[in-house]
């Protein structure tokens, strides 16, 4: 390697010389001083390294000053995004608050306004959980309500807290009528969020879309709630009742607010 190295070197020193008796024959070009002009280029090479790397130091130093700017201005913007998030949630909120308060001026029974904390983790039982209890008037088999409709009926009570047992739970069993005809039935739950209607003769019209209204005749649900509407309707073959599916009115993936009324 180092018999290559001085090898290289010589080349290099022969053609640097060769090319100064060139220029100095041919008048080419000004008197170089041989030993000053090796050098003069290396000066030259290093000013270019030199201007070079202070031109990335300078784009480096751009490039990150854009970048902390933008990230602060992106800080900025999530923040007003938060805020106005904020402020969304707060007025619909109040306007559900209000929506329920509201039901205490329309129902005589009324006992206490709740918020639904929890649901039930297990999937068994289609229950809620609200943050009023015996404390504030609650007791089980209340009713539980929303300005579409009821929720659900009160499963148990502490002192704190208490669960509602919606009405699409498998337990739940409701005595309501066909708003039209008037004729009534039983409305249970089917472990999703949909229920049947139930014993309600072949013979009887039923449309789909017809309301679904609260008889009171079962002493617990008030009567003349809308509960729900007919989504579809079976008559079987030898069978004495239809097969009526009810969706409930109110959404009960969506409850955050209900209201609490007296037996």
């Amino acid at each position: 390697m180092l018999k290559k190295k001085i090898f290289f070197f010589a080349v290099f020193a022969v053609l640097i010389f060769g090319l100064l008796t060139y220029q100095r024959i041919k008048g080419e070009g000004r008197f170089v001083d041989f030993p000053t002009y090796p050098l003069r280029i290396l000066e030259q090479a290093a000013s270019s390294i030199i201007r070079n790397t202070q031109n990335i130091i300078n784009t480096y130093i751009l490039i990150v000053g854009k970048e902390e700017e933008n990230r602060k201005l992106l800080e900025k913007i999530s923040g007003f995004e938060q805020e106005i998030n904020k402020r969304v949630e707060a007025e619909l909120e109040n306007e559900r608050l209000r929506k329920i308060l509201k039901l205490k001026t329309l129902h005589t029974d009324y006992v206490a306004s709740a918020e639904v904390f929890a649901r039930d983790p297990t999937n068994w039982f289609q229950i809620l959980w609200i943050n009023k209890g015996l404390k504030d008037g609650i007791a089980p088999d209340m009713v539980a309500v929303t300005p579409a409709g009821p929720v659900g009926r009160v499963f148990r009570v502490f002192d704190k807290e208490g669960s509602i047992l919606l009405i699409t739970d498998i337990n739940s069993s409701i005595a309501v009528r066909l708003q039209s005809s008037r004729v009534e039935g039983i409305l249970e739950g089917r472990g999703d969020n949909r229920c049947y209607l139930k014993y309600v003769a072949k013979e009887v019209d039923v449309e789909i879309g017809e309301k679904i209204i609260t008889s009171g005749l079962d002493g617990i649900y008030p009567s003349g709630l809308r509960i729900g509407y007919v989504s579809h309707v079976e008559k079987e073959e030898g069978e004495t009742f239809q097969r009526i599916k009810v969706m409930p009115a109110q959404d009960l993936n969506a409850v955050e607010e209900v209201a609490i009324l007296k037996r």
